[in-house]
C-alpha cells in the first residue's frame, strides 16, 4: 500500500470511529433495549439519531487519541508505559473514562489502584479481586489507533492492543484488546471482511470465550448469510447479557461487533447501522465497527450524511485543553506518519512533522479541517480537488449573492464553551489552539463570476464569551492567481481566542440585484505557527462543567475572583494551559503561597509527567512528577530535582518565573535566579500547581514561548 492510500485509509478509520460513536451514543443507555430501538427506528438508520451541534467527548474517542501518544513516544511501549498513561492523561474523577465507581467501573478501579500506590503493573489477580463484575467492554474500545499504526501486521497490533488492555483487564478483556487492534491492522490489506475477522480471530487463544463467540457468529453467518436479526437472536440466546454480570460485559458486545462486520459485507453504512440497531453498548460497538470498516472501505465508502456534521472535529476530554480540540485529519497525519516510521518507510512531504500550532493543507479527500461560516445562506464550504496551491486539495468557499455591505465570516473554532454542547457528560475542557504573538499564514485564489467590484476581506480573531473582534488590515484578493496573506495575532488582553479566520464582505459599487456578488475563492496551506506571548485574565474566566476556563484542572478546589486564581487542596493539584507541543517557554505570576507553598509548571505532559518549581516547605524546589510513592514523602507524587533553603512568608505575594530551556528548568524570584535543574521532558504545557495539602493564589499570569 502506498503512503497516500494508507494515509487516506487511516483518515477514513478515524472518521468511522467517531461516526459510529456519535451514531450509537443516543441509544446506549440500558433502558434502550434491542426491542425499543427497533420499535422506534425500525430496520434502517439513514442519519444521526439526534441533531448534535457539536458532539461532546466520549470515552470511546478519548482513549484511542490519547493512548496513541504512547506509541508516538516509544517504538515498543511496554505495559508500564500504558500504565503510566492510564493516569497521566486523566484529570482525576473528570472526563476521559466512565467514573462508575470503584469495583463497578474497571477504568476507575484501575485508576484508583495505580494512584493508591499498588505495585505496578497491576496483576490480573489484583484486578480480578478489585472489580466485582465480569470483564467489561473497555478492553477493546481504546485500541483502534494501535492497529492503524501497523497496517497488515495484525500480530504486532494484537500484541500492543493486549498490553494496553492488560493495564485494567484480564482474560476476555485482554482478548478484546488483541482482537480489535488486530482487526484494524488487518483491514488495510484484507480482501473481505470475513478475512479481517479470521485474521483477528487467530490472534486470540482458542480456549477463550471470546474465540468461542467469534466462532459461533462465523458459523451462523456461513449457514445463514442474509439473516442478521436471526444471528442477533442467537447471540442473545447463547451469549447474551443474562449470562454475565456488570454493566457492559465484553462477550455479548464482541459477538455483536463480529456479526456487524460479517453481515455488512464490507458496507460501512450497513455495519455501523447493525451495530446500533442491535442494542447493548451501541456507541462502543459502532465505534469499533466504524473504525475497522473505515480502514477497509476507505473514504469513498463513508456516506456524506455521516461525514458532514463532523466538519473533521473530534472533541476529547483528557488532561490537555489543547489536545481536546482534535482535528481528525491532523490526528490521522500523526498516525500515518508514525506507521510509516515504524515500518521503516520514507515519509512523504505531506506527512512531514510540524504539529505545533495549526496546519491545514486540505490534502485528504473531503477534508475541511473544521472550517465553517457564519452565514451558510451566502457562503458554502467544501473541499476542492480542482485547484490547489500545493498538493492536490484546497478549501473551496462559494459566495452566492453576497449583498453590498453584508459581512460574513469564514473561521476555524479554536476554543469551545459549554453552550455549544447539548451533552457534557464527559466534562470536556479547553485551552485555546492559538494565541497572541503567533502568525497566521494562508494562500488564496479568487475566482469571482459576477459583482460590482472585488470582495474585501481581513483576517481576524474573536474572543470567547463576548465575541470581541481583533482584525488585521483589509485587502482585496488578487483575481485568478494565488496570493499569500500573513498576519500576526494581536494581544487580546487575557481573553481566550475562540475563532480565527477571515471577515468577508461586498463593497460593490452597484445597487439592487447587480450588487449581489457570486463566485468562489480557495484557501490552501492555512497555518498558525510561531511563539505565543499572552496573559491570562482570571476576571474573564467562567466556571464550566466544574472547570475554570481556560485551564484544565486536576484535583483541588479552584476559584476565580477578580484578577486572581486561587486553589485549596488536601493533596497536590494542577491547572494546565497552553499548547501541548510547546518546547522552550516560561510562565510568570505574582504568587501568594499558603503555609505549604506554591509552584508554576512547565513541560507538562500530564498529571504525572510535569515539572513544578517554586516554594515549598521552607525552601525553593524544582519537582518532577512521579508514580513512585516513596520518591518524596513531603511532596506526594513528586521527586525532588533540586532544592535550597529560601526564606518566605505564607500570605506574602512573590513575583515568580519558571522557564524551560533546552534540557533545563530555571526558577527565578524577582530578578534573581534561584535554582536550575536538568529535566527529562522536551515539550509540554505550562500551568499552576500546589505540591501538597494547602492553599495558594496566583495573579498577573503571563506566558512567553521562544521555541
Amino acid at each position: 500500500m502506498n503512503a497516500r492510500r494508507y494515509y487516506e485509509r487511516v483518515y477514513a478509520a478515524m472518521l468511522g470511529k467517531n461516526i459510529g460513536v456519535r451514531l450509537g451514543a443516543p441509544v446506549e443507555a440500558e433502558r434502550w433495549t434491542y426491542e425499543r430501538i427497533r420499535g422506534v427506528y425500525g430496520d434502517r438508520i439513514n442519519g444521526y439519531l439526534r441533531p448534535y451541534r457539536v458532539f461532546g467527548a466520549d470515552d470511546d474517542v478519548n482513549g484511542p487519541a490519547y493512548f496513541f501518544r504512547v506509541l508516538m513516544e516509544k517504538d515498543d511501549p511496554d505495559i508500564m508505559d500504558f500504565t503510566l498513561a492510564w493516569v497521566d492523561y486523566v484529570r482525576e474523577g473528570k472526563g476521559f473514562y466512565w467514573w462508575g465507581g470503584v469495583g463497578t467501573s474497571a477504568t476507575q478501579t484501575t485508576y484508583t489502584l495505580i494512584r493508591g500506590g499498588e505495585s505496578l503493573p497491576l496483576s490480573h489477580e489484583k484486578l480480578r479481586a478489585a472489580n466485582k463484575y465480569d470483564e467489561g467492554i473497555g478492553g477493546q474500545i481504546f485500541v483502534d489507533t494501535l492497529g492503524l499504526a501497523y497496517p497488515g501486521n495484525e500480530e504486532r497490533a494484537a500484541e500492543l492492543g493486549g498490553r494496553l488492555a492488560s493495564v485494567a483487564y484480564y482474560g476476555e478483556g485482554v482478548n478484546g484488546g488483541r482482537f480489535m487492534a488486530a482487526a484494524n491492522a488487518a483491514a488495510f490489506d484484507s480482501r473481505t471482511v470475513a478475512e479481517i475477522v479470521d485474521r483477528a480471530r487467530k490472534t486470540i487463544p482458542d480456549d477463550s470465550d471470546y474465540a468461542a463467540c467469534c466462532d459461533a457468529v462465523i458459523a451462523f453467518h456461513q449457514a445463514r448469510p442474509r439473516s442478521w436479526r436471526e444471528c442477533r437472536q442467537m447471540i442473545e440466546d447463547e451469549w447474551g447479557y443474562s449470562r454475565y454480570s456488570g454493566v457492559c460485559p465484553m462477550i455479548p458486545n464482541a459477538a455483536i461487533c463480529v456479526m456487524a462486520l460479517l453481515y455488512s459485507g464490507g458496507n460501512f453504512h450497513k455495519g455501523v447501522e447493525m451495530a446500533v440497531l442491535s442494542g447493548w453498548d451501541t456507541d462502543c460497538n459502532a465505534g469499533n465497527v466504524g473504525s475497522i470498516l473505515g480502514a477497509f472501505c476507505g473514504i469513498n465508502g463513508i456516506p456524506r450524511v455521516f461525514r458532514e456534521p463532523f466538519l473533521d472535529v473530534s472533541i476529547l476530554s483528557g488532561v490537555s485543553g489543547d489536545l481536546n480540540i482534535c482535528d481528525i485529519p491532523t490526528l490521522s497525519r500523526q498516525i500515518a506518519r508514525r506507521g510509516l516510521e515504524l515500518a521503516g518507510k520514507k515519509i512523504p512531504f505531506y506527512l512531514a512533522p510540524g504539529d505545533k500550532g495549526l496546519r491545514f493543507d486540505f490534502e485528504l479527500p473531503g477534508a475541511v479541517h473544521g472550517f465553517r461560516v457564519s452565514t451558510p445562506f451566502v457562503l458554502q464550504v467544501m473541499q476542492s480537488r480542482e485547484i490547489a496551491h500545493t498538493g492536490k486539495g484546497s478549501l473551496q468557499v462559494v459566495f452566492n449573492r453576497l449583498q453590498k455591505g453584508q459581512y460574513t465570516r469564514l473561521y476555524h473554532e479554536t476554543f469551545y464553551t459549554r453552550a455549544e454542547f447539548e451533552d457534557g457528560r464527559y466534562s470536556p475542557v479547553f485551552s485555546p489552539k492559538v494565541y497572541p504573538g503567533q502568525q497566521l499564514s494562508l494562500w488564496m485564489f479568487m475566482d469571482q463570476w459576477f459583482g460590482g467590484g472585488p470582495l474585501k476581506m481581513r483576517p481576524y480573531v474573536a474572543t470567547a464569551f463576548d465575541d470581541t473582534v481583533y482584525s488585521g488590515e483589509e485587502f482585496q484578493p488578487a483575481p485568478n492567481r494565488w496570493s499569500r496573506l500573513e498576519w500576526t495575532i494581536p494581544d487580546t488582553h487575557g481573553a481566550p481566542i475562540a475563532q480565527i479566520g477571515l471577515e468577508v464582505w461586498s463593497d460593490s459599487v452597484n445597487t439592487g440585484e447587480a450588487s449581489r456578488d457570486l463566485g468562489r475563492f480557495f484557501i490552501d496551506d492555512f497555518t498558525v505557527t510561531g511563539n505565543a506571548c499572552y496573559t491570562v485574565d482570571p476576571s474573564l474566566s467562567r466556571v464550566e462543567l466544574g472547570n475554570i476556563t481556560p485551564f484544565a484542572l486536576n484535583r483541588g478546589q479552584w476559584t476565580s475572583e477578580g484578577d486572581t486564581v486561587a486553589v485549596s487542596c488536601n493533596d497536590s493539584a494542577q491547572a494546565f494551559i497552553g499548547c501541548y507541543e510547546t518546547r522552550d517557554a516560561g510562565i510568570s505570576a505574582d504568587v501568594t503561597p499558603g503555609a505549604s507553598g506554591a509552584c508554576l509548571v512547565v513541560r507538562a505532559l500530564g498529571t504525572i509527567r510535569h515539572i513544578a518549581a517554586g516554594l515549598a516547605g521552607g525552601r525553593a524546589v524544582i519537582l518532577c512528577g512521579t508514580l513512585d510513592a516513596g520518591a518524596a514523602r513531603e511532596f506526594p507524587g513528586y521527586a525532588v530535582l533540586a532544592e535550597k533553603p529560601y526564606a518566605w512568608k505564607p500570605g506574602e505575594q512573590i513575583a515568580m518565573r519558571v522557564s524551560a530551556a533546552g534540557n533545563e528548568c530555571i526558577l527565578e524570584i524577582g530578578d534573581e535566579e534561584i535554582l536550575r535543574a536538568e529535566i527529562p521532558y522536551d515539550h509540554g504545557m505550562v500551568g499552576l500547581a500546589i505540591p501538597r495539602e494547602g492553599e495558594a493564589a496566583f495573579r498577573d499570569i503571563r506566558v512567553r514561548e521562544w521555541q
